[in-house]
């Protein structure tokens, strides 16, 4: 059962604030029925004794409402909502007889009332189905405050949550433009540009030129949704691999394996962009042989499965997301987290050893056609 301590950490005051209030009225209905002449004599003492008494039964009952309603959640339909009605009738009934027997208690032991405990309880009786009613309307405030203020903290959290997950993803787009506006990026770029026009293979040259403007035109262009269609994300990476494959073409091999019925399915933007820079980083860079880059896309159950495969060799086996220094790794884990309530995310070694598998395993999407 969830606990009710950060609720009641968090909101307690605006429920003490309520109780105090509740006892000030208490009081001010005595006076004014005292100034209007609706009573002659009033002691003071039992009505102190006796609405203290009411908000002390009452701030002990607040903890039990509560778990009762978060255990009946969600309140999607009227069975739930008949639940919530049953427990404030119950509330209201603990709430009576509790006031009641605290109240008896107080004014035998502790006020000196002549009365035996049986007479004090036999004249109360007929204050207890009285103390029913007004418990359960009391109920439905208190219930109704918590309903509230628990609707509160989640519109909060959501709120924050999409914060957070504005904030990454302008991150991540600041860091693609970044890496490809990065002077060593663009000077061999540039310097495989300069080779292809020196040796007067101007078909490359132009091809190269192109995918770099597409590139960055993409990276400025970027959308801001959170969730976009693989084939737009396939998009962007495409025209990076383009030109990372013109600069290695002698030895880099690039597979892409994207099952159809994934074209179509969400993914996080720019979530592909990160896992191949590392790639290409730690992989292709530091291959002097022959460099192999694979992207798939596949679907296990209801899951969309990718993976970013390289040979540029095997990672250690104490490696860990909290160990790595990038950001960009990090960065994927954390925009996973914050979009998905279920996820896998990690870098493995392949089982024969050759290659290095990072995996995002995310819930099927399905987006349209776009």
């Amino acid at each position: 059962m969830t606990s009710s301590r950060p609720f009641f950490k968090k909101y307690g005051k605006v429920f003490a604030g309520f109780l105090i209030l509740q006892f000030l009225l208490d009081q001010a209905r005595s006076w004014t029925s005292l100034l209007t002449g609706k009573s002659t004599e009033i002691d003071w003492s039992r009505s102190v004794v006796s609405s203290m008494t009411d908000q002390l039964v009452w701030a002990v009952i607040l903890v039990f409402l509560y778990q009762g309603y978060r255990k009946i959640q969600p309140l999607s339909n009227r069975r739930a909502w008949g639940k919530l009605f049953g427990l404030v009738i119950v509330v209201a009934t603990v709430h009576a007889f509790l006031a009641q027997f605290f109240y008896l208690t107080g004014h035998k032991f502790f006020m000196g009332d002549e009365k035996t405990y049986y007479e004090l309880l036999s004249s109360s009786l007929k204050f207890f189905v009285f103390g029913i009613f007004v418990g359960t309307l009391m109920g439905c405030f208190w219930l109704s405050l918590i309903i509230a203020l628990d609707y509160y903290e989640k519109y909060r959290d959501e709120n924050a949550k999409s914060t957070n997950l504005a904030l990454e993803l302008s991150k991540s787009k600041l860091e693609a433009i970044q890496a490809q506006l990065n002077p060593h990026f663009l000077f061999n770029a540039l310097n495989t540009i300069s080779m292809m026009v020196r040796t007067k293979n101007s078909s490359k040259a132009v091809s190269m030129i192109s995918a770099l403007s597409d590139l960055l035109r993409l990276s400025l262009n970027m959308k801001t949704a959170q969730i976009i269609p693989l084939k737009e994300e396939l998009l962007l990476v495409s025209k990076y691999l383009a030109i990372e494959q013109e600069r290695f073409s002698d030895r880099l091999t690039v597979d892409i394996k994207i099952d159809p019925k994934t074209e179509s399915l969400g993914v996080p933007n720019l979530i592909l962009q990160p896992i191949l820079e590392n790639a290409f980083k730690y992989g292709v860079s530091e291959n002097l042989d022959s460099a192999y880059i694979r992207i798939e896309s596949t679907l296990v159950e209801n899951n969309l499965v990718l993976e970013i495969s390289n040979n540029g060799g095997k990672i250690s086996e104490d490696w860990s997301l909290d160990s790595n220094k990038g950001i960009g790794l990090k960065n994927v884990e954390n925009r996973l987290g914050n979009l998905f309530d279920e996820y896998e995310f990690g870098l493995r070694n392949s089982e024969d050893e050759e290659l290095v598998i990072a995996r995002i395993s995310i819930p099927k999407l399905q987006m349209g056609e776009a």
